[in-house]
């Protein structure tokens, strides 16, 4: 006996609402997808069987690649690029792939009007002529280079650089020299972000000079730095040691994040017209000396008005560092604390460092604390948290008015 159909209240419409979605909003949907994803979709109807082909990011990475058939990842581009729809165009270019020379793929989406490129350069003896082609593109508005090891120095001829479009560029600074560095920047005069990691074994003075920078991110060894940016907004460095030779021009500069402030705290007077500061005080000073030329350099930052802190406020002396930064910033209005520690042991905020003589380092007294306006708190110890909000609130005047928000941890 057949089977009744089911009430209509109980059927279920079955609609391909993703499918009935015009070609180019599906295209932008799967330009997100890596190639290898996006041609994957091929199987899932008769709707998508070539949307593939015409997808505008071209984005190939080593993890796509099954171990045996890594070796013709090279022969496998070429047959994608060779089944693409020529009329179809490509804004974006991503290629992670070691030991190929993918100077063939940038001339494909150079000539298809790509705007975007970010390459990962494992060496590969053919790979220096890359750069002729790669940086002759007036038209390519964002870049972002990745070396692997083995790279000699190389130098870029100044008749091959032509990026007067490019406005962010991400880059690994090792393999350039110092004045190639220097031109490849000079002929970027609309670039307005910059990132910068520093190879361990580059020694060279990185100098930078671009009129128009407006966000700069520098990280590694930065002992030989000097930066003239008239109208640079945001600084963010993450060094990994102490910072001798840096020497900062940016009189516009607002928003300055220095990820380990013992290494940086000696630029302090280059940075003291700043209003929005975010620092970690995760690595302490080693000695009473050390603490002190930090201390010192608080004073330099009072016209602070928004401070994001990375701490452990758990550690010893952390707590006492912190007020000592708060007492001689008076004109912050918004401090964000961050503590990823959730230890349970009992917090002592006070822990003095002597010197021979004996002197203590003293905190800001009550009450003195006037323009706090709201406090964001990312703290997983409650001991910590509850001893921080205490002290704190001995020191702000009208502490009945500070907004108080909690918020769960996330990487600073």
């Amino acid at each position: 006996m057949a089977t009744p159909p089911a009430p209509p209240h109980r059927r279920v419409l079955r609609t391909d609402y993703l499918s009935n979605l015009p070609d180019s909003l599906l295209l932008l949907i799967l330009s997100f997808l890596s190639t290898h994803d996006s041609v994957r979709t091929s199987v899932l109807a008769r709707r998508w069987r070539s949307l593939w082909a015409s997808v505008p990011a071209i984005r190939f990475h080593y993890e796509d690649f099954h171990p045996k058939v890594v070796s013709r990842a090279d022969e496998i581009v070429q047959q994608f690029i060779a089944s693409r729809r020529d009329s179809s165009a490509v804004f974006s270019l991503s290629i992670d792939l070691d030991h190929l020379c993918p100077v063939t793929w940038i001339d494909y989406a150079k000539s298809h009007g790509a705007h975007e490129v970010t390459l990962y350069l494992g060496y590969y003896p053919l790979q220096t002529p890359i750069f002729s082609t790669l940086f002759d593109w007036p038209s390519l508005l964002t870049l972002e280079l990745e070396f692997g090891i083995g790279w000699p120095r190389v130098d870029i001829p100044p008749e091959c650089i032509a990026l007067s479009s490019l406005k962010k560029l991400i880059l690994t600074v090792g393999v350039f020299s110092m004045e190639s560095m220097r031109r490849l920047l000079a002929c970027c005069p609309n670039l307005g972000e910059l990132s910068l990691d520093v190879s361990d074994i580059y020694d060279a003075t990185i100098e930078i000079a671009v009129p128009n920078l407006r966000r700069l991110f520098l990280a590694g060894p930065l002992g030989k730095t000097r930066i003239n940016c008239p109208n640079l907004e945001s600084l963010c460095i993450r060094s990994s040691s102490y910072l001798e030779e840096f020497h900062v021009y940016a009189p516009s500069l607002v928003r300055v994040h220095l990820v380990e402030f013992r290494w940086c705290h000696r630029l302090a007077s280059s940075l003291c017209n700043v209003a929005e500061l975010a620092i970690s005080l995760v690595i302490l000073p080693a000695d009473l000396v050390e603490a002190k030329s930090m201390i010192e350099s608080f004073k330099l930052f009072h016209k602070i008005k928004k401070l994001r802190v990375q701490l452990h406020l758990l550690n010893e002396f952390t707590m006492q560092l912190l007020f000592l930064f708060l007492r001689e910033s008076p004109n912050i209005c918004l401090l964000h604390l961050m503590d990823e520690k959730d230890e349970k042991e009992p917090c002592s905020p006070f822990s003095h460092m002597y010197d021979d003589q004996g002197e203590s380092l003293q905190i800001m007294p009550s009450k003195s604390f006037n323009n706090l306006k709201l406090v964001l708190v990312q703290i997983n110890s409650e001991i910590a948290r509850s001893t921080f909000l205490e002290m704190l609130s001995e020191r702000v005047q009208a502490w009945g008015k500070v907004v108080v928000r909690y918020r769960a941890l996330t990487v600073m």
